[in-house]
């Protein structure tokens, strides 16, 4: 069984099934897996299809933003049949993925995309495809912004403006400055803290940490993944891995935040769960061996 992420018009659940029935198609649906997001993409309109009379969506690469949508569950047969809708391989690509679950974790799956050698420019959506991407999402409990702004070629600011900081990077840290002039605000985010001498690591479990809140700045990413040495788009592989979770904020609301965690780490706990409390190490980080 593959997983599949959507993010357009195979949200939509009546569509998407109506059409594979007018194919043949004498078995069960597709069934919804949860939703994810995709790390680093935004949605835009860059291709033209007949049978919508209009534009189709695409993702885009860009740093910050997230992309929701939902799994699908999908066998060899109802994977033909997604290929054959999407237009596999000559309209859009099948390719693999990392998409976040809601939890942080990883999940690898199949996605429907357009090579950047085959997008027209923006090109206007249909109202009827445009219902039925906003049928789907809504279905599925996930926000709209972003797709109304990309059909307007609007700009918009990322789904996920946030980003959770436990460790050098907040206040009074040996990185703080990176994060200089951003509003902090205490917050917590389920998972383990461990302690590496000169700085922490959090892996995801069934814990508490103590960080902050900050507004996400895409223009400081790309210092912030090389601090990290953490990939883009949340791809495992680097010392770190950026991905998204639901944190607290001290007034009892939550957010989503991006936040750089571990997979796995050897590293002794922090019990409490507050690498601020364990005093002043930024003696130790200017003395850590380079590349650490």
């Amino acid at each position: 069984m593959s997983l599949v992420f959507c993010y357009g018009s195979n949200l939509d659940a009546e569509g998407r099934d109506a059409w594979m029935r007018g194919q043949g198609h004498a078995g069960r649906p597709p069934r919804t897996a949860g939703t994810a997001l995709l790390l680093d993409r935004r949605l835009s309109f860059e291709r033209f299809a007949r049978s919508r009379n209009g534009g189709v969506l695409t993702l885009s690469v860009a740093p910050g933003h997230v992309v929701d949508g939902a799994l699908l569950e999908a066998d060899d047969a109802l994977l033909a049949l997604l290929d054959r809708k999407e237009g596999h391989p000559d309209a859009y690509l099948r390719e693999r993925t990392d998409a976040i679950l809601p939890d942080g974790r990883l999940q690898e799956a199949w996605l429907y995309d357009v090579p950047p050698q085959r997008r027209h420019g923006h090109v206007p959506p249909t109202q009827s495809y445009l219902d039925s991407v906003r049928r789907g999402l809504a279905a599925h409990g996930l926000p709209a912004a972003a797709l109304e702004a990309a059909a307007q070629q609007r700009p918009f600011r990322p789904a996920v403006p946030w980003m959770f900081v436990y460790g050098t990077l907040r206040a009074g840290g040996a990185n703080a400055a990176l994060l200089a002039g951003l509003t902090r605000h205490p917050a917590t985010a389920a998972g383990l803290l461990h302690d590496l001498g000169a700085y922490p690591a959090m892996t995801l479990g069934p814990g508490e940490v103590a960080g902050e809140v900050v507004p996400l700045d895409p223009a400081r990413l790309a210092a912030l993944d090389a601090l990290e040495q953490a990939l883009p788009f949340g791809a495992p592989g680097g010392a770190y891995r950026r991905t998204v979770l639901r944190v607290r904020l001290a007034d009892g609301s939550h957010l989503r935040a991006q936040v750089y965690v571990m997979d796995s780490c050897a590293a002794p706990r922090i019990p409490h769960g507050d690498w601020a409390r364990l005093g002043d190490r930024r003696a130790a980080w200017a003395a850590r061996p380079l590349g650490a």
